[in-house]
């Protein structure tokens, strides 16, 4: 899982350039997409379901693969489809990989936040790269996997993708004024981020583990979680939280995933890996405070 960092993965080059490749220029990539589109932060929630589902459904194929990436049973399988992962990969990636990524380097470059990035020669040469790791992605699911997808797979999530493009340019951005109303305190919106992070880790490991309830209510109590964590971040940005507001739940977020890796590290046998991720949280630790002190409290 990508929440839990290994000090062997950076020992491998194929793992490294494809994370590289795919996780760096395809993100950037959405965003140049999302600003040329004009589109909302629904529109950006939509453009990255639509990169989960090239990542998860094409490349690594685990959304049908009916073993997971360490060879395990994946709970929550119907049809060829596995549901309960889909919902909480495509959930992960959205938060973890897209939406948290952009809105620090927005919060650290402000100026910036509202411009073009890359220039329209650029935007191809991301757009290589990006392909680049899907297929370095492809090529390791093949490695690991005989599992291969067919035909009406591969065709139902490039159409799904494109309909989710085609849906994030619908969601059009607009100058809503916002409502002054009184904002939760940046502890508060940090322990929301935590608080809502560990559920959907907790998720991650029913969707392991299993249990003797339908995984429809386990979906329906993902989707849920969704909903409800959506709707406070968008109140409270109708009420106008501030920068700082935002990194603080961002931060507990992100802090949620280094704990919930560190809890998976603790269960192989390799001290140096957890030894490594506490780096890793200590290292996120700081940088969250550094960060807040360049940060405007407005």
């Amino acid at each position: 899982m990508g929440a839990a960092l290994r000090l062997s993965y950076f020992v491998q080059p194929l793992r490294v350039v494809s994370i590289l490749c795919f996780y760096g220029a395809g993100v950037v990539l959405i965003r140049e997409i999302a600003h040329r589109l004009r589109a909302n932060g629904w529109g950006l929630v939509l453009l990255g379901v639509a990169y989960a589902l090239i990542e998860e459904g094409l490349a690594l194929q685990t959304i049908f693969n009916p073993e997971g990436m360490d060879g395990e049973t994946v709970y929550g399988r119907a049809a060829g489809v596995n549901w309960f992962w889909a919902v909480l990969v495509c959930g992960y990636h959205v938060v973890w990989s897209v939406l948290i990524p952009i809105g620090v380097v927005h919060i650290l470059f402000p100026r910036e936040s509202r411009s073009p990035w890359l220039s329209r020669r650029m935007l191809w040469v991301f757009g290589g790269v990006f392909a680049l790791g899907t297929a370095l992605f492809a090529l390791i699911s093949l490695l690991r996997s005989d599992f291969r997808l067919s035909v009406v797979e591969i065709g139902a999530v490039l159409a799904i993708v494109g309909l989710l493009t085609w849906a994030a340019s619908r969601c059009q951005a607009r100058d809503t004024p916002c409502v002054p109303k009184r904002l939760p305190g940046t502890l508060r919106a940090g322990w929301t981020g935590l608080g809502f992070g560990l559920v959907w880790f907790v998720f991650h490991l029913m969707a392991f583990i299993g249990s003797g309830i339908s995984f429809v209510w386990w979906v329906l109590a993902a989707v849920l979680t969704a909903v409800a964590a959506a709707a406070i971040v968008n109140r409270w940005m109708r009420r106008g939280w501030t920068a700082r507001h935002r990194l603080a739940a961002s931060f507990g977020a992100v802090l949620a995933a280094g704990l919930f890796g560190l809890l998976l590290v603790s269960l192989g046998d390799q001290l140096v890996d957890v030894v490594f991720e506490v780096i890793v949280i200590g290292g996120l630790v700081a940088g969250y405070f550094w960060t807040r002190r360049r940060t405007s409290p407005t």
